[in-house]
This record gives C-alpha cells, sequence and structure tokens, in this order.
C-alpha cells in the first residue's frame, strides 16, 4: 500500500497551463475519486502519478520517496484504462498473468497468484477462456486483475467502466467498491460520473481548468460546497442558484418576490455585494396551502421519474426545481414554496466562494 503526495504540480502543453499549483495528499489504503469535465485535468493528474506524463514543476511522493522522475515501470503502481487491452490471442489466465512472466516469475507462483485475485473478482471459471468469449464487465475485471496480480502499491483507474452499459456500470461499482476494501488497497479513480465519485470515494476530488476545487467526503462536497462550481457540478438535478437580496422581511427573488425566512438568516450577509442563493431541490419546500414561511408560486412544469418527481415553480424572475413525492401536484396549480433554511447556502456572485455553509 502507498501514501501519495503532490506538491505543487504544475503541468504544461506548450503554452497551455492544464494543472495549475495541484496539492493532494492520499491517504495509505484510501480511496480518491478525481472528479471533474472533460479536459479539467484529472486524466493528466492521474497520468502524471502513474509516470505516464511528466510534470512541469512539482514533486510527487509515493511512501516518501520521489518518483517525478522514475519511470512509470519504476514507480510500482498499476494503470487501469477504460479500453480493456487485453491480449485477444491469449486466455483470461495468460492475460492476468502476463506482468508476472513480464518479471520472470516462476510458473507456479504465477499460477498461485493468478488463481488468488482470479478468486476475489469471482472469474475463476473464465480462466481458460478467450477475451473474445466475455461481456464488457467481465473484460474489464480480468484488465483489473492483470493490474492487481503483482500487488502494485497503488491502483489508479481512469473512467474504467465509462464504455459500459448502464446495468454493468452498477455491477461494476459494486464490484470496484468491494474489491478495495477486500485488499485495502490505495486506490485513485478518474471519472465524470458523480454518481461513480459519491459511491465509490472516501474523498471526492473536483476539479475544474486544472484546479482543485474542493477536496472532501462525498457528504462534504455535496451538503457544503466550497463554491458555485462545486455547488452546479455535484448532485441531479442541480443546485437551484438564484439572484437574491436579503430584505428586512426575507429573500428577494426580483418582481416584487420575497420569500419570508428567519431575520438571523439574511442578518449577517452582506447587503452591498451581489449574492447568490444555493438550494438543492429536496430543500425546496411546496405546500398546497399557505403558511407562515412560503410564498405563493404557480407550477410551470413536472417531471416524473418514477420514484419522484422534479417540480418547476416560479418566485419573481426565478423558477426553482423541487423534489416531489409523484402524483401529488399538477403542472398550473398554485403552490406555496419555502426552503428549508438548514440546508441553504449563500455565495458571492463575484467570486464564487461560499459565504455560509450549513449541514
Amino acid at each position: 500500500m502507498a501514501r501519495i503526495e503532490l506538491r505543487n504540480i504544475q503541468k504544461f502543453f506548450g503554452a497551455v497551463q492544464v494543472l495549475k499549483d495541484v496539492n493532494l495528499t492520499i491517504e495509505d489504503g484510501e480511496f480518491v475519486v478525481m472528479l471533474g469535465q472533460s479536459g479539467c485535468g484529472k486524466t493528466t493528474t492521474l497520468r502524471a502519478i502513474a509516470g505516464l506524463e511528466t510534470v512541469s514543476t512539482g514533486t510527487i511522493s509515493i511512501d516518501g520517496r520521489e518518483v517525478q522522475d522514475l519511470r512509470a515501470a519504476d514507480r510500482d503502481i498499476a494503470f487501469v484504462f477504460q479500453s480493456f487491452s487485453l491480449y485477444p490471442h491469449m486466455t483470461v489466465q495468460e492475460n492476468i498473468a502476463f506482468p508476472l512472466r513480464a518479471v520472470g516469475m516462476s510458473q507456479s507462483s504465477r499460477d498461485a497468484a493468478v488463481k488468488e485475485v482470479a478468486k476475489v473478482l469471482e472469474i475463476e471459471r473464465f480462466l481458460h477462456r478467450k477475451p473474445s468469449a466475455l461481456s464488457g464487465g467481465d473484460m474489464q475485471r480480468v484488465a483489473i486483475g492483470r493490474a492487481l496480480v503483482r500487488r502494485p502499491k497503488a491502483l489508479l483507474m481512469d473512467e474504467p467502466i465509462g464504455a459500459l452499459d448502464a446495468k454493468l456500470r452498477e455491477q461494476m461499482r459494486a464490484e470496484i467498491k468491494r474489491l478495495h476494501i477486500s485488499r485495502n488497497s490505495t486506490s485513485v479513480y478518474v471519472t465524470h460520473d458523480q454518481i461513480e465519485a459519491m459511491s465509490l470515494a472516501d474523498r471526492i476530488v473536483v476539479m475544474h481548468a486544472g484546479l482543485l476545487q474542493q477536496v472532501g467526503t462525498p457528504e462534504e462536497v455535496y451538503n457544503r460546497p466550497a463554491n458555485l462550481f462545486v455547488a452546479q457540478f455535484v448532485g441531479s438535478p442541480v443546485m437551484n442558484v438564484a439572484e437574491v437580496a436579503p430584505q428586512s422581511d426575507g429573500l428577494s427573488f426580483g418582481s416584487g418576490a420575497v420569500l419570508p425566512v428567519a431575520p438571523g438568516l439574511v442578518s449577517h450577509l452582506p447587503a452591498e455585494r451581489a449574492l447568490r442563493l444555493g438550494i438543492r431541490p429536496e430543500a425546496v419546500v411546496l405546500s398546497e396551502s399557505g403558511a407562515a414561511g412560503l410564498l405563493e408560486s404557480r407550477i410551470s412544469n413536472i417531471e416524473p421519474l418514477g420514484s419522484h418527481e422534479i417540480v418547476d415553480v416560479v418566485l419573481g424572475s426565478t423558477t426553482l426545481r423541487a423534489r416531489t413525492e409523484p402524483g401529488r401536484l399538477r403542472t398550473g396549480a398554485p403552490v406555496w414554496v419555502g426552503i428549508d433554511t438548514e440546508r441553504a447556502h449563500f455565495f458571492d456572485a463575484d467570486s464564487g466562494m461560499a459565504l455560509r455553509r450549513i449541514a
């Protein structure tokens, strides 16, 4: 196992800077997911750890040893790509054993190591098959087995299940998590899929434009976003974000719509700065009758999703999305809207940084 440290990492491709002063520590045995849009720098960071990409400046340490100048083969790191990259003419057993043959391990030792990892991955019955006889999920298991068989210090995975269909992705997420727990391996996983990140990670690293936006547990990233980018990137449906102005009697959404809230919620907010309110759809409260703390509105759209519905309501110049149980409301009907103030977030409109974060 390994502790991985990145210090002041910068990377340029010509004049384009793709990593900007990245500082990150991945603890021994931790499962860290790097989450972000395409081109944000997450794969470049992963490849830099593996030694597949050089860094322009900064240091990379594995178990206290600086490795940024070492070849990939000398870092004792395993890498799993999105493409399976299996040898089609070899059996599953031969594919998994290939890294052990490359270092001259004896036949008996190779067989024992392959059987051990095949048992963990539950692919023992496939050992004598060729890759062409396997499903996509089973081929990815073989690719992971080939990476794990030599017991590397860390396992790096670059969108390893992105090419699979939805059902297989769900199954493989559970398999990868089970594998991590059973082997207690240091794992770094890159994805643009927030569901993968939330379900797999001990900690999530959210990246954007080469910068680390936030590093924290899934609960921290979801419930206490550090800035507007994280707030709107993590969560489905995305967090509602609205221009608001604090008033003595509540929050103004423009066009004369003022949502009543407790004075303590807004009293500390800077009146001279442009503000954004962030509120998750599940924290938007809808009622079919008026009450204190609610503002009358109307329903502009309902999106039925089986187990729940996403309801759009209009407040002044803003549309908020709320999550409700199915069959409760209808489009065009009046509705009264409130927010769960314990889950309200405020952001500076210019910098995008959170002003107030509440669990």
